[in-house]
């Protein structure tokens, strides 16, 4: 699997289990292996399914199998469940199963906790995520395969960047290009081995470089619709469906924002929201829908009514705002007080508090600073 032949995976981790069976192993930490190892490549080949299979591998997994616990928490990151994977990884920190010893665990479970993270909105630890990560493994081999968390790193700091600019910080935006440029820093520095003096950078492999890159291209604040192509092609030369998936999001956004034609973003969007779709990934789904919605552009209908396209007129009323709230929400965005709110609505400044606080509650934001950067992000900061 390390060489990326993720069939030659499915087929020789499954077929091993047959001797284990006659051997009377089976069930025990060989079989259970070979259980999360085929998970793992059926995962990375779009074949969601595996949840099964390693829903069982943990079910008979031992404590210190932390490669099991990994497995079914990154599906679970995938699908959207957020509540089991926060367990899994929980479970893992508590029991400090193998993190200490390990540094492969450690690179794997920050960098999912990092995913995870990022998918709640929750950068600051996110961030910090990644940081423990990078630190975990910088004095190891395994520094050589922190690609994933560098990605994830410039991913944060691209979706920082773009919250302080909704927010007009510019301290916010600084720290996110500093951040960005440590992490570039890391990723094109050098084995420090002897051995090999010439070795390639950690971001060696090309589908990661690729979403580094473009992840880069996003928080200077241009992000680059080609840049992210390569990374959605990258990926789907190597039979990688939802990082492709997850690219062509972006590349979509990209082209939305920039002077594409309509149908360039329509084609890219829809085949990322089909993979979605039949893949589960409900985090990844719920951003193209949103995506679709601002940009007025029209998806499929699913084949599984029980998650059929949402029938709701606009973004705001998906998330529950009224008209009115939609209005001071835009106004919010714009850095208006509740007096200035009123005087361009004709209410009254306390009526305008009013609204406010329904509109963070609806939101779950912690203050305007944090709404208006929804409000730019889901686009609605256009009255």
């Amino acid at each position: 699997m390390q060489a990326g032949r993720l069939e030659d995976a499915v087929e020789v981790s499954l077929s091993g289990r047959e001797p284990l069976r006659r051997l009377g192993l089976a069930g025990q930490w060989q079989d259970t292996f070979l259980m999360a190892v085929a998970a793992e490549a059926l995962f990375k080949l779009g074949r969601w399914e595996a949840k099964g299979l390693a829903t069982q591998a943990l079910a008979k997994a031992q404590p210190e199998q932390v490669f099991v616990f990994l497995t079914v928490a990154t599906l679970e990151v995938g699908r959207g469940d957020f509540q089991a994977a926060q367990a899994h990884l929980d479970t893992i920190k508590e029991r400090s199963l193998s993190l200490a010893g390990m540094p492969s665990h450690a690179r794997q479970h920050t960098a999912l906790l990092a995913e995870l993270r990022v998918w709640q909105g929750r950068l600051e630890e996110a961030r910090a995520a990644v940081q423990d990560g990078l630190d975990r493994v910088a004095a190891t081999d395994e520094r050589l395969r922190s690609g994933r968390l560098l990605w994830l790193g410039m991913r944060v700091e691209a979706d920082q960047a773009e919250l302080g600019r909704a927010r007009h910080g510019q301290g916010e935006v600084q720290a996110a290009v500093r951040a960005a440029e440590a992490l570039a820093s890391r990723a094109a520095a050098k084995t420090p081995s002897p051995l090999m003096p010439k070795a390639s950078p950690i971001l060696a492999t090309p589908a990661v470089a690729a979403l580094f890159d473009a992840e880069r291209s996003r928080l200077e604040g241009r992000s680059d619709p080609i840049l992210w192509q390569a990374a959605a092609t990258a990926w789907l030369a190597l039979g990688r469906p939802y990082p492709a998936a997850y690219a062509q999001w972006r590349q979509a956004e990209a082209l939305l924002a920039s002077r594409a034609t309509r149908a360039q973003a329509e084609e890219t969007l829809r085949a990322a929201h089909a993979v979605a779709v039949r893949l589960g990934a409900v985090p990844l789904r719920r951003e193209l829908e949103l995506l679709a919605q601002r940009g007025r552009i029209g998806l499929e209908a699913p084949a599984d009514p029980a998650v059929a396209e949402p029938k709701v007129p606009s973004v705001a009323a998906s998330l529950g705002l009224t008209r009115r709230e939609a209005e001071v929400l835009a106004l919010v965005a714009e850095g208006r007080t509740n007096r200035q709110i009123g005087q361009a609505l004709f209410i009254a400044p306390k009526t305008a508090g009013v609204h406010v606080s329904r509109i963070l509650a609806k939101l779950g934001a912690a203050g305007r600073g944090e709404a208006a950067a929804i409000a730019h992000r889901l686009g609605l900061d256009k009255p």
